[in-house]
């Protein structure tokens, strides 16, 4: 499996996109948000991207110069749409917005729709987060992107339609969620198509409706659906998804005859020091962490690991030793690079290093 270093990453996967027609300091944003979420261990949500991100431009789907516009502001209250911007684009300009606000007026209500891809969106949490905010967020996919069955239903009616938070700790670190209201996100199952590898059981069923763990099933013709987390709990927490982030957003809800795909997204952006105290807060996360860590731990597992600790240790991990890429999704970007004169960079295959085989310009 090719390994390769964030840096040298980066700077390639912005070379594809500026050689798409994606002005370059977007390109480097959309690529730098992409690796990012590799390092968190989030591949369903990194570089993956690429193969999709460059067929919605030539579509039309994505607008590489679209950024974000102010459609009406109230006190508290920010509604906003990206023009069909990149999301990793639009998204950190809206986020930028809300957290001036929300600072300014104590919350802030942020609604932004004709989002491209928002990509991970934990990455907007951890903004918030940053800056002292509590956050809480919802996403829907524009109405396209339908991919999940209702609960008792094996039929794709919902999208994955993520829920995320951050909370900022003492020590500069955040409690971060961010997890789609179905039982794995679609990336994931692309990246097991690449690899050649099932699924757990339970996470989808086939387009006869049976229990399935091909990857190849899902994408068949009739195609399957994702099932909703925890049964009805999740196509629960899903519809209200697309009560906050399609109908009130403007973005619309899931539905079927709509093939563009885009994001809408609905934040809370809260400054403790305005509910409670600064301190109070401070002292409360702090003592709760502590408090959950402290329980007997179950067998089989070594800690209690917080939400976001997993992925910052994950890339503590990839920063040192590299991103391992799948050979099926590295040969499909390589593929890209080449079909827009850039050069292939040098990886570390197999645990040596080597030169891909294929020529390109430099980029």
């Amino acid at each position: 499996m090719p390994t390769i270093d964030a840096k040298t990453l980066t700077s390639f996967t912005s070379a594809i996109f500026e050689r798409s027609g994606i002005p370059s300091a977007e390109a480097r944003q959309v690529a730098q948000s992409l690796v990012l979420a590799n390092l968190k261990g989030h591949d369903s949500h990194g570089v993956i991207r690429i193969i999709e991100y460059v067929d919605w431009v030539e579509r039309g789907w994505v607008i590489p110069t679209g950024h974000l516009e102010v459609v009406r502001e109230q006190p508290c209250i920010l509604i906003a749409s990206g023009n069909f911007g990149f999301g990793q684009v639009v998204g950190r300009e809206a986020l930028t917005l809300g957290i001036r606000k929300a600072k300014q007026e104590g919350a802030c209500i942020l609604s932004l729709r004709c989002s491209g891809h928002l990509g991970r969106v934990g990455e907007f949490m951890e903004m918030a987060a940053e800056a002292g905010l509590v956050g809480f967020g919802m996403t829907n996919t524009h109405g396209a992107g339908v991919l999940v069955a209702p609960h008792g239903g094996c039929e794709r009616r919902l999208s994955a339609n993520p829920l995320v938070g951050g909370a900022p700790l003492s020590d500069e670190s955040a409690l971060v969620m961010d997890m789609s209201t179905c039982t794995v996100a679609e990336g994931k199952i692309k990246v097991a198509r690449n690899k050649g590898e099932q699924l757990a059981p339970g996470l989808f069923v086939n387009g006869q409706g049976e229990p399935s763990t091909s990857p190849e099933e899902y994408y068949a013709d009739p195609p399957g659906a994702l099932l909703p987390m925890s049964g009805h709990k999740g196509f629960a927490l899903s519809m209200f998804c697309e009560v906050f982030a399609g109908a009130l957003t403007g973005a619309g809800c899931s539905k079927s005859g709509v093939a563009r795909v885009a994001n809408g997204f609905m934040v809370f952006l809260l400054d403790p020091a305005a509910f409670c105290s600064t301190e109070f807060y401070t002292n409360e996360i702090e003592a709760l962490g502590n408090f959950v860590k402290s329980s007997r731990l179950m067998t089989g597992f070594d800690e209690i690991l917080l939400p976001g600790e997993p992925e910052s240790r994950e890339r503590a991990r990839r920063e040192a030793t590299g991103i391992p890429i799948d050979e099926t999704t590295w040969k499909k970007i390589c593929n890209i690079a080449l079909s827009k004169d850039v050069s292939v960079p040098e990886i570390h295959h197999e645990g040596h290093e080597e030169r891909e085989g294929m020529k390109g310009r430099n980029a």
